[in-house]
């Protein structure tokens, strides 16, 4: 398909690369961070995660070269983390040996339970080698509390976001006031301890929370950032930004869209009503 359908076009930037620069280019000109996504996961031959590396690379001398405020998220099942451990880890290390180059942060997204191990380890690993590496954590699973420990003593920088992917009751939290709670009790560790933390979350209560949380403690404004997904809430990136918060939207991109558009959709139902709901609100 050689465009994005209109219902789709407000969650998914473009197909190419330069459908989604004009996206970025347009809330950098609104002092907004972008952190765009080339889409795509669990691949399964190697020649398809050598692709994704060669576009990353790409991706990342373009952002340098436009000078852009952006950077870039990888799912690892797209460098081949299905496939062997060691050709992902070596695809990963390529597209950070660009990205410290140009000084270019990338974030290792977080994909289901299965993967949570894997990644972490993986993120530990980079992190001795690579200084602009930063991870995912989701607050609804069980684990989170213990893998925000072993972020911190890596390097401390993460996005944490509360979770998306259906998961069984034994490893993640099922009611969300809970898991709000639990997100509220994990950022005031981060938000202290941590040395980049990107408070990724639409709820006006976790928002208000933890405005209220960094003006309290003083926490430098180069060590946050809120974060929301590209077509949620245009109102309230602005709000947060004229306030004098950092904020940077999630931004996906490439011909891939409809897997990402059907899963976000379909991950948890929940996800249905909420994407529903924030289309009317600002």
């Amino acid at each position: 398909m050689s465009s994005i359908p209109f219902y789709a076009k407000k969650f998914v930037s473009g197909i190419n690369i330069e459908e989604a620069f004009a996206v970025v280019e347009r809330l950098n000109d609104k002092k907004i961070c972008v952190t765009l996504d080339l889409l795509g996961e669990n691949i399964s031959e190697k020649q398809q995660a050598i692709k994704f590396v060669d576009e990353y690379d790409i991706l990342l001398k373009k952002i340098s070269e436009k000078k852009l405020d952006c950077y870039v998220s990888i799912k690892l099942t797209m460098l081949g983390l299905d496939i062997d451990f060691d050709f992902c880890y070596n695809n990963l290390s390529q597209i950070m040996r660009i990205a410290d180059h140009y000084n270019i942060r990338v974030a290792l997204d977080m994909e289901g339970s299965d993967y949570t191990e894997r990644t972490i380890v993986i993120y530990e690993r980079a992190a001795k080698e690579f200084k602009n590496i930063e991870i995912v954590l989701q607050a609804y699973l069980v684990r989170t509390e213990d893998d925000v420990k072993r972020i911190l003593a890596a390097n401390g920088r993460v996005r944490l976001c509360k979770g998306a992917y259906k998961e069984p009751p034994e490893k993640a939290i099922k009611k969300m006031s809970q898991i709000v709670e639990n997100y509220k009790k994990l950022i005031q560790k981060l938000l202290l301890e941590g040395q980049r933390i990107c408070i990724a979350s639409h709820d006006d209560d976790i928002i208000d929370f933890c405005i209220e949380f960094i003006e309290k403690n003083n926490i430098p404004k180069d060590r946050y950032e809120f974060q929301m997904l590209y077509g949620m809430r245009e109102k309230t990136w602005s709000r947060i930004r004229e306030k004098g918060h950092n904020m940077t939207i999630y931004v996906p991109y490439g011909d891939q869209w409809q897997a990402y558009y059907a899963r976000r959709l379909a991950e948890r139902k929940e996800n249905v009503f909420f994407v529903l709901k924030n289309l009317f609100k600002s």
